[in-house]
């Protein structure tokens, strides 16, 4: 009886097993949780750049922007090449895209860097970085989450 009552244990184990998480995975897929669209993981720019001399060039930046979700004059960057994107103050709402409508692609952030513009939260001004400064910018704000 004890031998019998052993093997249902074992058996209900394995049956349950999966339900915990330590069987296989019923979704899975080499697919990421939370999908990016193609924009957002192009990283031609911030793969030729150095986060650690991004970092020190983005000293000017924190006057208006900090590292994390919170805001200042301009959105916190934490989160910029996230599928959310960067947190915006309550009533603004860019679809996902920078405030001049564009896709926030590396390509984009690193134009509206160097010719500002003027969205719904104010203005940015235009920041004159050369191709190396860019592509390290871009490495350090791939690296906040």
């Amino acid at each position: 009886m004890n031998r019998t009552v052993a093997w249902l244990f074992v058996l209900l184990l394995f049956a349950l097993l999966p339900a915990c998480g330590g069987g296989s995975d019923r979704n899975a897929s080499n697919q990421p949780a939370e999908a990016l669209p193609a924009a957002l993981t192009d990283t031609s720019i911030s793969s030729k750049g150095d986060p650690k001399r991004g970092k020190d060039l983005f000293g000017p930046c924190a006057a208006c922007h900090t590292t994390s979700k919170e805001m200042l004059v301009g959105p916190g960057l934490a989160g910029l090449f996230s599928a959310k994107g960067p947190a915006l103050p309550n009533g603004v709402d860019y679809n996902g895209m920078l405030p001049n409508g564009k896709e926030r692609s590396e390509a984009n952030v690193a134009e509206w860097i160097r010719t500002g513009g003027t969205g719904r939260i104010g203005y940015m001004p235009s920041h004159n970085l050369t191709d190396q400064e860019m592509a390290d910018l871009m490495a350090y704000l791939r690296t906040l989450k």
